[in-house]
């Protein structure tokens, strides 16, 4: 759950999910060697958590019971009725998992778990929640630096996390980035997602999914200086044209954007639609500006388009503009011209852009984008795990 900082329930949450995390110490001393819970924390269970989430539950060989621990109690309600292991951290039973709690892995932060990280035994991983184009320093992980370990995406990333994030090497390692390994393989049934959706079953899938304010408060989602009336004016009128649907995808933090009723627009917020890798696989153009979503359609190997707009990073760039694999486009009818191309000749967008499109892939995941990321999250895991289940 994101938190509110303006809504009181939000806070009330927290704090019930502190007095657990206060209990929880109190109980781990006399809980040793009873269970190896996983717990697996963030906003949703989604991206590399849900990945990891599910190659456990499919691997018993590993002994470990995986739990998603969610601030949320309608969220967890909703993920229990799927047959999620899910736990409210308000719940009571929050603190009894925790007590027994092996692992935690997280892909933002604790919030209010920071003393187990201080006060336990239990080893802590992060994995992040995208390859990014903003700019960190060490400051922005405080917390992971005191991490067991951090998990990330490739070589290149490697990097990043020990040369600009202050990361010390041992911590980092390098397993891929688990939510890519679907993209990779492509074998689910895409017409069920457009189901879920609730878009046509035919015809191709424009993916508009914009950053979010980031660090410049006056920014609009939409380019160029028009108005989100004119954007999307345009968008329904494209997609009109080539019979296509237009996905359009605002951000956790974004909110839900998009007013009124567009003719083959449909708003897929992640706040109500988590499954990212889903979106994706559905897309058959990606259209973007900073959003680390681009690096995850990369792997998909289908045209991306760049809008050439003001980054909004106060800290500059991690991978830096250069990244960008595909056209960037720096007008409407720019645009307009390229989805054109793009869907009713696509080998002109490949004659194009493949050479750098591959290049780019090469250097940004250096050969880990192979499907077998959450494989290597597990095996190390299983590594991380006390033989004897205990922990203090």
């Amino acid at each position: 759950m994101k938190i509110d900082r303006r809504n009181p329930k939000h806070w009330l949450y927290l704090f019930a999910f502190a007095v657990n995390v206060l209990l929880a110490l109190v109980l781990r001393p006399f809980m040793r060697g009873q269970g190896k819970h996983v717990v697996l924390y963030g906003h949703k269970l989604n991206g590399n958590l849900l990945a990891i989430h599910k190659e456990l539950c499919k691997r018993s060989h590993v002994a470990a019971d995986a739990v998603y621990l969610s601030l949320d109690p309608d969220y967890a309600r909703a993920l229990r009725s799927e047959g999620v292991n899910v736990v409210c951290a308000v719940d009571p039973r929050a603190a009894i998992v925790l007590a027994r709690t092996a692992v935690i892995i997280t892909d933002h932060g604790l919030h209010v778990m920071e003393p187990l990280l201080w006060l336990t035994r239990i080893r802590f991983v992060d994995v992040w929640h995208g390859i990014p184009f903003k700019g960190f320093d060490a400051a922005d992980f405080r917390v992971q630096h005191h991490y067991d370990e951090v998990w990330v995406a490739s070589p290149l990333m490697a990097e990043y996390y020990t040369q600009k994030y202050g990361f010390d090497p041992s911590r980092v390692v390098v397993t891929g980035y688990a939510r890519t390994d679907r993209l990779v393989k492509r074998d689910e049934d895409v017409s069920g997602i457009r189901k879920c959706l609730g878009i046509p079953l035919e015809g191709p899938v424009i993916l508009f999914a914009p950053t979010w304010v980031q660090d410049d408060r006056g920014r609009s989602l939409y380019p160029f200086g028009l108005s989100e009336t004119e954007f999307l004016r345009t968008l329904s009128h494209i997609a009109e044209l080539h019979g296509a649907t237009v996905l359009m995808r605002a951000h956790l933090n974004s909110g839900e954007q998009g007013a009124g009723v567009w003719p083959r627009i449909v708003f897929v917020p992640q706040s109500r639609f988590p499954d990212t890798e889903a979106v994706l696989l559905a897309s058959d153009v990606l259209i973007c500006d900073w959003s680390s979503i681009a690096f995850d359609f990369l792997v998909l190997d289908r045209p991306a388009l760049f809008l050439d707009v003001a980054a909004p990073f106060r800290k500059g760039y991690s991978l830096g503009p250069e990244y960008r694999f595909g056209p960037v486009l720096s007008s409407l009818e720019d645009l307009k011209h390229c989805v054109d191309d793009c869907l009713e000749n696509p080998k002109f967008y490949w004659l194009e852009h493949e050479a750098a499109h591959h290049a780019k892939r090469q250097t940004i995941y250096g050969g880990f984008d192979d499907g077998c990321s959450a494989e290597r999250c597990v095996k190390r895991l299983g590594e991380m795990l006390p033989k004897d289940g205990s922990s203090r």
